[in-house]
């Protein structure tokens, strides 16, 4: 039986570890071909349990597995399948056999429990450990064997992940009172990143340090060159030197105008200032006194007299005057007061300059002595130059009263207004005195003796709202009385508006100053976004609160063109907030409104409490100024529409708009229609927005109710 086989048994022995098909088997049915990997290892004894029973193959005892003494027979273990996993047989073969033979073919058994040649099988399996904390282990094949090593806990010192990093059941503990670095990491685990307040100095004074994505950004001021903006730009401690103009502010010196103010801050009011003016007897100028055109100093028209001029202008002279020296004349003598004589009156006459007396003409003026004498003039005691001394010194340049002293202590009334004008409203007469023989006054700033001038009189002037007759037509404010009316303004007080803020600040003072009724008008600026030091915050400032135009003109004089360095224009929570009380069509309570921007925007005094205090029954007046287009940094976000609504809602309203024209045109000039009013250019030149706010103005002041 085992001769058959031996064949096939040698090729299974002769090479060891390698694999093989072999084609037979043993004891009916166990085959050679299930045998295919060899091995020169046997098993451990620790596997004996593995082998069979011992068999009974013959008569033999030594024949008996596992073949005890019988130093002919050796068993082996060698490789079998299945592959996927380690798995042997046991195969006796008795080598003093010629050929060898096998005695003995066990069954395949699992042999190892992993691929050895492999040390991790599973890492990382959770795991608890010997003091209940959690932890990991790694699988592993050691000697064929699979194992676990040691359990080590995953506890760790607890970070802010919103994890228990130390396994004492509780999150994210003791990490009150860290304090926040610029790492962009939640270090005192509050759920925000890389909030705090730091500081830096980019060599202009401190700033604020901002902390983005765990990068420093220098918001603190550097050195630059020096701009007329109210600040020390180039950081040498002091602000708009060699920027500022006589009257401290910024750009040209503001343009003297008759209105009774130094605009130009050089110490005088209204000096050389003048008016062209004429009559028929040629051209002439008024001179601006107190604020007022008066005193034309053109050639007065005057009544026709008989001296060889056209006195009335008229292109004709002595017209039907009888002037010319008859025959009947000759001899006879005429009062006058001029050259050859000296002073006091004297007398000419008409003189025959031939035999048939056919020239006549007059002689020149000499004191009467002269001509009492026979022949004239023929008196040794007497002076034909020294005339009668007067009681009256007339204004002609000459002296009358033989003092020495020529047209002294002359003073006469004078108006210069229309016929009609004088005595009504605040028209009113002034003085004239004479100088050279020509009536006229002394102009107050430079003390210069001004032809014409009658200083102290009061001429009609364009009629404004102050509650007096201007034009002194008879009618007070055109007729119709002004009703308590409230004007604020609302100023973009951001750093894109330095070129037209200075234009807004100067028309608007000359415009109060028109508008300035203290009984009835009252006054009240916000301002928006203003800079606020130390924090650089950009706040809405009421600036003045509605009152008198004392006041107001008080609080004025204080704003400086400083805190202009913002962006954030907030002009539209502006309107809603200075609306928001009067209105009855307001889409948000302001206490459910919060400001967007985290610290950067506010107000003053604080939303809730910012209120403009409007007179019942009072009208309203609003004029907003801003570059840019309408915009609001309230959450909810107010849009125009919002605003338009509101401010149809507002009884007695009067909404008016200046900005820029283009894009932004448009959504100022709808708010302003919804608020009844109109919108205006905003420019750089004080006199186009002085023009314009009097449009506003004559207005207000017109429509009366």
């Amino acid at each position: 039986m085992f001769k058959n086989r031996v064949p096939y048994m040698l090729i299974c022995i002769l090479v060891p570890m390698i694999v093989y098909a072999c084609s037979s088997g043993v004891d009916g049915g166990t085959s050679f071909n299930e045998i295919t990997v060899v091995t020169d290892d046997p098993v451990d004894d620790e596997d004996i349990s593995l082998w069979e029973e011992p068999i009974d193959i013959g008569p033999d005892p030594s024949l008996v597995y596992p073949f005890p003494g019988n130093e002919c027979v050796e068993c082996k273990w060698y490789f079998c399948p299945p592959l996927d996993a380690v798995w042997q047989k046991q195969i006796c073969i008795d080598y003093c056999a010629e050929p060898p033979a096998v005695l003995y073919e066990g069954e395949c058994v699992e042999y190892l429990e992993c691929d050895p040649a492999h040390l991790i099988i599973e890492d990382d399996i959770p795991c608890v450990t010997d003091d209940g904390y959690p932890g990991t282990q790694d699988k592993i094949c050691h000697k064929g064997k699979i194992q676990y090593t040691d359990c080590e806990t995953t506890c760790t010192d607890e970070i802010c992940d919103g994890n228990d990093n130390d396994c004492d059941e509780a999150i994210d503990e003791g990490f009150d009172g860290i304090v926040e670095e610029c790492n962009n990491i939640d270090d005192n685990c509050n759920g925000i990143v890389d909030e705090g307040d730091w500081e830096c100095d980019n060599g202009c004074g401190p700033g604020p340090n901002l902390c983005v994505a765990g990068e420093f950004i220098c918001m603190a001021p550097t050195p630059g060159e020096e701009i007329c903006d109210g600040l020390d730009n180039d950081c040498d401690g002091e602000t708009d030197e060699g920027q500022l103009n006589d009257c401290g502010s910024c750009g040209l010196e503001p343009e003297e105008i008759c209105n009774g103010i130094d605009d130009n801050c050089d110490g005088s009011t209204d000096e050389d200032l003048f008016n062209p003016c004429s009559t028929a007897c040629g051209e002439g100028y008024e001179i601006c006194d107190g604020g007022n055109w008066i005193s034309c100093t053109a050639p007065p028209v005057y009544e026709e007299i008989c001296d060889g001029l056209d006195n009335d202008c008229d292109g004709q002279i002595d017209e039907e005057l009888q002037c010319v020296c008859t025959v009947q004349d000759v001899g006879a003598l005429f009062p006058c007061s001029e050259s050859p004589l000296l002073c006091g009156q004297g007398y000419k006459t008409c003189d025959c300059l031939d035999l048939e007396c056919k020239t006549i003409v007059t002689t020149p003026c000499y004191a009467i002595c002269y001509w009492l004498a026979s022949p004239w003039g023929s008196d040794p005691g007497c002076d034909p130059y020294v005339g009668m001394a007067l009681s009256n010194e007339k204004c002609n340049n000459f002296d009358d009263d033989c003092d020495q002293v020529i047209d002294e202590d002359l003073f006469k009334g004078c108006y210069t207004g229309p016929e009609g004008t004088l005595y009504v409203g605040l028209c009113e007469p002034g003085e004239m005195t004479c100088d050279a023989g020509t009536w006229g006054h002394y102009a107050a700033n430079s003390g210069t003796f001004v032809p014409g001038y009658c200083k102290d009189e009061i001429t009609p002037q364009p009629e404004i709202c102050n509650g007096e007759d201007d034009d002194c037509d008879g009618e007070v404010d055109w007729g119709t009385p002004l009703t308590d009316t409230d004007v604020l303004f609302i100023i973009d007080w951001s750093g894109s508006m330095t070129d037209e803020i200075q234009a807004v600040m100067t028309s608007l003072n000359q415009f109060a100053a028109n508008f300035s009724d203290e009984s009835v008008i009252q006054w009240g600026v916000i301002l928006g976004p203003k800079e606020t030091p130390p924090l650089s915050n950009e706040q809405l400032v009421l600036y003045h609160n509605l009152s008198g135009f004392t006041d107001f003109l008080n609080s004025m004089s204080g704003l400086t063109l400083t805190g202009m360095n913002t962006a954030h224009e907030m002009l539209l929570d502006a309107l809603y907030l200075s609306l928001y009380n009067i209105s009855s069509n307001v889409p948000y309570l302001v206490s459910d409104l919060q400001w967007t921007t985290f610290g950067i925007v506010d107000s003053d005094p604080p939303k809730d409490s910012f209120v403009v205090n409007w007179r019942p029954g009072a009208d309203r007046v609003i004029i907003i100024f801003s570059d840019e287009y309408p915009q609001s940094y309230f959450s909810p976000k107010l849009s125009v529409d919002d605003l338009k609504g509101t401010a149809a809602g507002t009884p007695q309203l009067k909404l008016y708009t200046f900005s820029r024209e283009g894009a932004d045109k448009q959504k100022w000039e709808e708010l302003a229609g919804a608020g009844n009013g109109q919108w205006f250019k905003l420019t750089n030149s004080a006199t186009e927005m002085y023009i314009s706010l009097i449009e506003i103005l004559d207005e207000i002041c017109k429509s009366g109710n």
